[in-house]
């Protein structure tokens, strides 16, 4: 005979920590959607493209909605300086790349030397590598988002290889490390 509902036992549910990432446009939010399928952890996207409109009345209500337990980031472009100044003003994790996220998905293959460069060189150096001659901003090919994924913690390497640089950087290698030790966390539960 089947048990009736007071008679069944629940585990209770344990509220995990939520990622919440505002990010600055559709190519982050693109990379942030490849990592979610991989890392199978609770990423939430907030605000498709918050753009230069993120305020921290939005940060706090979404952070809100997670009762506290959500650990905030922002993705955005370095090669603007008031956005920098006014992302600095929020008190949140930033995850920058100066000048672009193509340098991040760049620094996979090489380590990013600190000469200054411009967003559109950052893409054209980006597309002389095999497989992104085809890329465009705001989307990621399946072969692009493989090598992103396969390569990842080669990127987290290179990254810590030129950590003073101050022209060329991305600060998503700390995002890579924070997902890693989740991922090894709940697999250790």
């Amino acid at each position: 005979m089947a048990k009736s509902a007071r008679e069944r036992k629940f585990k209770p549910r344990v509220m995990t920590t939520a990622f919440l990432v505002f990010c600055e446009g559709q190519t982050e939010e693109a990379y942030l959607n490849m990592l979610r399928q991989n890392y199978r952890l609770p990423i939430k996207i907030i605000a498709k493209t918050t753009g230069q409109k993120i305020s921290q009345n939005s940060i706090n209500r979404n952070k809100n909605k997670y009762g506290g337990l959500a650990k905030v980031f922002l993705m955005y472009d370095g090669d603007v300086e008031e956005i920098l100044e006014k992302l600095q003003s929020f008190n949140e994790t930033l995850l920058i790349s100066c000048p672009c996220i193509e340098l991040w998905f760049y620094s996979h293959y090489n380590v990013p030397d600190d000469t200054p460069i411009t967003s559109k060189k950052c893409v054209e150096k980006l597309k002389s590598i095999h497989c992104w001659n085809n890329y465009e901003k705001a989307t990621l090919s399946p072969i692009q988002a493989d090598e992103l994924w396969k390569k990842r913690l080669e990127a987290v390497s290179n990254m810590e290889r030129c950590k003073d640089n101050k022209n060329n950087y991305s600060m998503i290698d700390e995002f890579i490390k924070i997902l890693e030790k989740e991922k090894k966390g709940t697999h250790n539960a």
